[in-house]
């Protein structure tokens, strides 16, 4: 349970951060937890108060946070860490997209959506990469032991 909820604040800090980021580029000078013009930031701006719209990206990024969180027991199983990582990739896509949809991170458009995968198989090529060296430096240094 521990864990959870760690992961749940650790969805709340990025969400913040991202949140900081875009009324920066939004806001016009005002703080708006999602982007005003996201299909979903319309939607919830026009119909409800500012505390609840800020109510319902807490809540969606904690979501965030959990769902990576439930995602890595992949990284228990006793496969290689290709599929390991695909599995991953697939669960995590397929449950990261809807809610940062719903978090007003971007319009919902194809060329938006086609933007967040990119940036999102970016980044999954990027850990692939960074835990298949960290495991050969494992295997390493316990070869080096042998």
């Amino acid at each position: 349970m521990k864990k959870y909820i760690l992961s749940a604040s650790l969805g709340l800090t990025i969400g913040t951060m991202i949140s900081i980021i875009t009324s920066a580029v939004f806001g016009q000078g005002a703080y708006l937890p999602l982007n005003p013009f996201s299909t979903m930031g319309a939607y919830y701006l026009s119909n409800f108060n500012q505390v609840t719209v800020m109510l319902i990206c807490v809540l969606t990024w904690a979501a965030i946070g959990i769902l990576f969180q439930l995602a890595d027991k992949i990284f228990e199983q006793d496969w290689s860490l290709l599929r390991m990582t695909a599995t991953h990739f697939c669960i995590t896509a397929l449950g990261f997209t809807p809610l940062s949809i719903l978090a007003g991170w971007f319009p919902l458009n194809l060329a938006s959506l086609l933007f967040f995968w990119f940036i999102f198989v970016l980044v999954y090529v990027s850990l692939f990469f960074l835990n298949y060296r960290k495991m050969e430096r494992h295997i390493e240094e316990i070869n080096g032991k042998l």
